[in-house]
């Protein structure tokens, strides 16, 4: 049966332990650990591939150049040495059919549609919509009454890619601070200073990174829903998903994503994802990376982070509760049920999140009757299958 692993970034050997698990698994993902104390280097790739960097405690600065790019900047502002780039003219046209079509839109539509005319204005685009795009696709289709417009919005998904940079124009040193996530890639280094302790992981089979080497959370957009609390609510995506279509089942463009949220026990559904890959797709791996919600003046209001998990998707009346605390590491395996409990964290998953991969088990648990703890509020939180029929398909069947 599948457990989770927890363990604290600070003890080395565990660290380098799983690190070595893993890889054995997965020959070319290779987790690890950086700290920088009162010094000066050059981040590189130790693989010769994409190379990520989780910062989750302290702080320093990190030196971007003049032309330096990337789609930070529909949160807080980016500094006065940033400018939009122009929006591409095809992205612009695709925009201009939405807008104009936008009362066809269906209603259940109109949030993520909204929250992707919401970046566009002076003939730039600022910031990524892949997660409103994420967030239509989870939607019955079509997503207009007019198939123009529904055209339109499908037509999204390619183009997004190319959309929403600003560029620097003077070279300067910036802050960087826990949550912030940076990627050096071969050719690509960044020179960095200060005093912070970092979550690696390199893919040595990817070369190159469809993503800006710097990512940091202050400058993106709060897209708080789904497991925030709703007293502190905090969900900002450094590395969101990207699907090459709608109703993509494969693993899609990235090897891991990382989105950073503040999780309620209110709002928090008890969850697994599949044991087996779909359609052509990877089984999904889950790690919390635990932080200080004070970095950014969450209140926690006394509440102790922890992460319940359901080691045995058969016998729901057992459980697991582990405590957390910032600095903390947790992997969660496929076919594992989970929960996390007011914790502030970048959850990572690799490959990363796929549609439709996510199965709830609150009713679940209620049913089994063995008193372990479920979210009541969710408990009609429906999925595709019951358990009993997911876990008897086979690998490439679909939910």
């Amino acid at each position: 049966m599948p457990h989770p692993r927890v363990m604290s970034m600070a003890d080395s050997a565990a660290v380098e332990t799983f690190a070595r698990s893993f890889a054995e698994d997965h020959p070319s993902l290779h987790f690890g650990r950086f700290e920088l104390r009162d010094e000066a280097t050059i981040l590189r790739p130790e693989r010769g591939g994409m190379r990520i960097f989780w910062i989750y405690e302290g702080e320093g600065e990190v030196f971007l150049p003049a032309r330096f790019r990337t789609k930070e900047g529909d949160g807080a502002s980016l500094p006065p040495e940033y400018e939009a780039e122009a929006i591409p003219d095809k992205f612009a046209e695709t925009l201009a059919v939405i807008r104009e079509g936008r009362d066809a839109v269906v209603e259940a539509a109109e949030v993520p549609v909204d929250a992707i005319l919401s970046r566009w204005g002076d003939g730039s685009y600022v910031g990524d919509c892949a997660n409103d795009l994420w967030k239509l696709e989870h939607l019955p289709a079509p997503w207009s009454s007019e198939p123009a417009v529904d055209y339109a919005l499908r037509s999204l998904f390619a183009e997004c890619m190319d959309a929403g940079y600003s560029q620097k124009w003077k070279d300067s040193w910036e802050r960087i601070m826990e949550g912030d996530q940076l990627v050096v890639v071969p050719g690509v280094e960044l020179r960095v200073r200060g005093s912070f302790s970092c979550l690696t992981l390199e893919n040595a089979e990817r070369m190159t990174s469809h993503v800006p080497a710097v990512m940091r959370l202050r400058y993106l957009k709060d897209t708080a829903g789904g497991c925030n609390f709703d007293f502190e609510p905090f969900r900002r995506l450094p590395l969101t998903w990207y699907l090459r279509a709608p109703g993509d089942a494969e693993d899609g463009l990235n090897f891991v994503n990382s989105h950073v949220v503040n999780i309620a026990k209110e709002t928090s559904p008890s969850h697994f994802h599949p044991p087996f890959g779909l359609e052509g797709s990877s089984p999904q791996n889950e790690f919390y990376l635990v932080l200080d919600p004070a970095a950014y003046g969450l209140d926690t209001h006394g509440r102790q982070a922890s992460l319940i998990a359901y080691p045995d998707l058969r016998d729901l009346k057992r459980h697991e509760e582990h405590p957390l605390k910032p600095g903390d590491f947790a992997h969660i395996p496929p076919g594992t049920g989970h929960r996390g409990i007011d914790v502030f964290v970048n959850v990572l998953t690799v490959p990363g999140f796929k549609p439709h991969n996510e199965y709830y088990i609150d009713g679940d648990i209620e049913a089994a009757g063995g008193g372990a703890p479920f979210n009541p509020e969710l408990v009609n939180l429906k999925n595709y299958e019951a358990i009993e029929d997911l876990l008897g398909m086979r690998t490439d069947s679909k939910p």
